[in-house]
C-alpha cells in the first residue's frame, strides 16, 4: 500500500489485482452456468425459477452501483472495496446451503449487491489514474485479464459439478473471494484525491446523477456499452438451457465451447488496448458498434426460422453469436474510457450510473429470455438482435460529431 505522501500509479500489480477485482460478475455468473438445469431438478424449481437467480444477482449488481460509486466518492474506494468482499464471502456461503430456489435467489440477490462494489471502483480507480485513450488502454488490458474467469469458469464449475455437485461451487467462489480479500487488504492503494471527496447525502448525490443524465454523449456512451452488455446477458439467460437441453450439449462441453468464445473476447481485448492509442477509443467504438446490430439481426432472423421449421441447427448460430459478443471487448472499455472522462471529480458516481443502466437493462433482457423460453433457440436470439441493434441506434443517434473522436 501506498504511503499517504506518494501518489499511486498503474503499475501492473495494480492493474491484476484492479483485473481480479472485476472478475467476480464472470466467476459468479459463469461457473454455476452449467449446473443450472442439476439445480432445478435438485431444489424442485422450474427453468424459470432458476434463471431467476440469475436475473437476481445482475439486478442487484446494477442496483447496489447506486450506492457503491457514490460511497466510494466520499469514503474513499479502498474500505469499500474491503466491506463488499467480506459481505460477499458470507452470501456465497450461505448460496452453498440453500434448500429450497427461493432462498438462492434471495442469496444471490445479496450476493450481487455485494460483489458490485470491487467491479464499480476498480474501473473508477482506473480512471483516477489515467486519461482518455490511456484509461481505455488499461481497460482493455484489465479486460484480457478479466477474460479469464468467464473463460475459465464454465471449465471449472462443469468439472465440479461433475465430481462434488453444484453446491461445491459457491465454495469455490467463497474461496476465490477470501483470496481477493486478503490481496486487496496487502496491496491495494487509495486513489481517490482527497479534493474529490463528495458528501454523501441524497440531495447531492441526485444533483450529480442529473448532471449526467443531461450529458447526451454521456448517456450515448454509456448505452451502446449497455444495450452490446444486454446482448451477452440474454445469451448467458438462455444458452445453458438451449445448448443442454434443447441441442443435447453437455454441460462439460457447453464449458469448452463458452471458453472458446471468450478467447476472441480476450483477443480483441488486447488488439484494442494495441490499437486505441492509434485510433482512439471513440473511433473503435464507433465501428465496433455495427457488429453487434449485423450480427444479432442475422441470429434474430435465424433464431426464427429454426423456431418455425427446425432446418437450420446449432452450430450455423455460432457464426452470429461469437462476433456479437467478442465485440463487447472493443465496446465496453471504450464506451467506459469516454463516458467517464469528464467527469473525474465524481468518477464514482458516474461509473455507478453506467453500471446501474447497464446490469438494470442486462437484468431485464436475460429475465425476459428466461420467461419466453419456449424449448427453441428464437427468444435468445431475438433478445441479442434486439439488442445488437439498440447498440449501434445509441451510438449514433446520441454520439455526434467530435464528441466520438
Amino acid at each position: 500500500m501506498s504511503s499517504p505522501t506518494s501518489r499511486p500509479t498503474l503499475t501492473p500489480v495494480l492493474l491484476a489485482l484492479l483485473a481480479l477485482l472485476s472478475s467476480f460478475t464472470p466467476l459468479s455468473i459463469d461457473m454455476y452456468l452449467p449446473a443450472l438445469p442439476v439445480i432445478a431438478v435438485d431444489l424442485h424449481g422450474t427453468a424459470g425459477d432458476i434463471q431467476l437467480t440469475l436475473s437476481a444477482f445482475i439486478i442487484a449488481f446494477g442496483v447496489g452501483q447506486v450506492f457503491y460509486g457514490p460511497a466510494g466518492d466520499r469514503f474513499g474506494r479502498r474500505p469499500v472495496i474491503l466491506s463488499g468482499l467480506v459481505v460477499y464471502v458470507a452470501a456465497t456461503v450461505g448460496c452453498a446451503f440453500a434448500a429450497e430456489a427461493g432462498q438462492l435467489i434471495v442469496l444471490r440477490l445479496l450476493q450481487g449487491l455485494a460483489a458490485c462494489g470491487g467491479v464499480v471502483l476498480s474501473r473508477t480507480m482506473v480512471r483516477d489514474l489515467a486519461e482518455k485513450d490511456q484509461a481505455a488502454r488499461a481497460m482493455s488490458l484489465m479486460m484480457a485479464c478479466t477474460s479469464i474467469a468467464p473463460m475459465l469458469a464454465p471449465l471449472i464449475g462443469g468439472q465440479v459439478l461433475w465430481f462434488l455437485g453444484w453446491r461445491a461451487i459457491f465454495w469455490v467462489l467463497a474461496g476465490i473471494g477470501v483470496v481477493a480479500f486478503l490481496a486487496a487488504y496487502l496491496r491495494l492503494p487509495e486513489t481517490l484525491k482527497p479534493e474529490y471527496r463528495q458528501p454523501l447525502h441524497l440531495g447531492s448525490i441526485l444533483r450529480r446523477f442529473g448532471e449526467l443524465f443531461r450529458h447526451r454523449a454521456f448517456i450515448g456512451f454509456a448505452l451502446t456499452g449497455t444495450f452490446q452488455f444486454s446482448a451477452l446477458m440474454s445469451f448467458l439467460s438462455g444458452a445453458p438451457f438451449v445448448f443442454i437441453e434443447k441441442y443435447g450439449i453437455s454441460p462439460r462441453l457447453f464449458g469448452v465451447i463458452f471458453g472458446s468464445m471468450v478467447v476472441f473476447m480476450t483477443i480483441g481485448s488486447l488488439l484494442n488496448a494495441r490499437f486505441v492509442p492509434v485510433f482512439g477509443a471513440g473511433r473503435i467504438m464507433r465501428y465496433a458498434a455495427i457488429v453487434p446490430a449485423v450480427a444479432g439481426s442475422s441470429a434474430l432472423v435465424m433464431g426464427l426460422i429454426e423456431a418455425r421449421y427446425g432446418t437450420i441447427g446449432l452450430w450455423p448460430f455460432f457464426a452470429c453469436i461469437a462476433p456479437q459478443i467478442a465485440t463487447i471487448s472493443l465496446i465496453g472499455p471504450n464506451s467506459t474510457a469516454m463516458a467517464l472522462q469528464r467527469y473525474p471529480h465524481m468518477a464514482g458516481t458516474a461509473s455507478s450510473l453506467m453500471g446501474v443502466m447497464q446490469f438494470g437493462i442486462g437484468a431485464l433482457f436475460g429475465a425476459l429470455v428466461g420467461q419466453f423460453f419456449d424449448g427453441t433457440i428464437a427468444p435468445m436470439t431475438t433478445a441479442m438482435g434486439i439488442a445488437g441493434i439498440l447498440c449501434l441506434l445509441s451510438n449514433r443517434l446520441l454520439i455526434r460529431g467530435p464528441e466520438w473522436r
